[in-house]
């Protein structure tokens, strides 16, 4: 996945100046919103839902821009794109039904995981005594003796598992705009084999970046400085991290689409 890295940081100039009218009010949203509703600027009855539609239709957006732009290269234009990356087309419908899809897949997952554990930890009787789950399972991961630890591992088993179902998905956005078509459960294919170089390629881009912003937090995390260094990690994030990972998972998948293709 060297080459997917390399890709992805060759990526960014062509992102900031395709995307960037949709990278911009994504910024913006982000940025000013909660300090508005924080500072009451805002009415707070409809507000957040139309703070949280807008963050979503502006990423749906991005996406779309980046993917085509990281995908097509010079023919973006002729696949959609729209001026800054402003664009709503088939690409970013089958985006959005695509990811309700997978969605509603890994909740069901989810639930199904986290059932087990209640039905066990009921029958188990570790949770008498505590007024909810929570409140038991916070003694458990503090008390971690006994049975305690079949409870413990099952967490971190069911956590391990899910962020392995999440990474078998991380190709779904590239594989629904570079198909041209709806891809949904079947893109488990596309990551069968790369799924721990995808998660060394994000974690190699996503780490960075979290030392950096952990670093930030720690020397300039005081109250007064509060609103800069929110506004700097944020802009960090979108016009870094965001078009980094899109940039990777694109050249990931066109890597493995030619692989295929032989």
């Amino acid at each position: 996945m060297t080459k997917a890295l390399k890709a992805a940081v060759a990526f960014l100039p062509r992102a900031w100046a395709g995307a960037w009218l949709a990278l911009i009010p994504m910024f913006v949203v982000l940025a000013g919103g909660p300090l508005l509703l924080a500072g009451h600027q805002l009415p707070l009855m409809f507000a957040p839902l139309v703070l949280i539609f807008s963050l979503l239709l502006l990423k749906l957006i991005s996406q779309g821009a980046l993917y085509r732009i990281a995908l097509f290269g010079k023919d973006a234009k002729s696949e959609g794109l729209g001026f800054g990356g402003l664009q709503i087309a088939r690409p970013e419908l089958r985006l959005l039904l695509a990811s309700l899809i997978v969605a509603a897949f890994v909740m069901l997952i989810a639930v199904a995981l986290f059932l087990v554990f209640a039905v066990a930890l009921s029958l188990s009787g570790l949770a008498a005594g505590y007024d909810n789950s929570v409140a038991a399972v916070c003694a458990i991961w503090r008390r971690h003796s006994g049975a305690d630890y079949v409870f413990i591992v099952y967490i971190i088993a069911a956590t391990v598992f899910l962020i392995f179902v999440a990474l078998k998905f991380a190709l779904m956005p590239a594989a629904n705009i570079g198909s041209r078509k709806l891809v949904t459960l079947n893109v488990l294919g596309l990551s069968t084999g790369n799924v721990g170089k995808l998660f060394i390629g994000l974690i190699t881009i996503i780490l960075p970046f979290a030392l950096v912003c952990g670093l930030a937090v720690h020397h300039f995390g005081h109250a007064s400085a509060f609103i800069s260094l929110h506004s700097a990690l944020l802009a960090l994030s979108i016009f870094g991290l965001f078009p980094l990972i899109v940039g990777f998972l694109a050249s990931a998948y066109r890597q493995i689409m030619a692989i295929r293709s032989k």
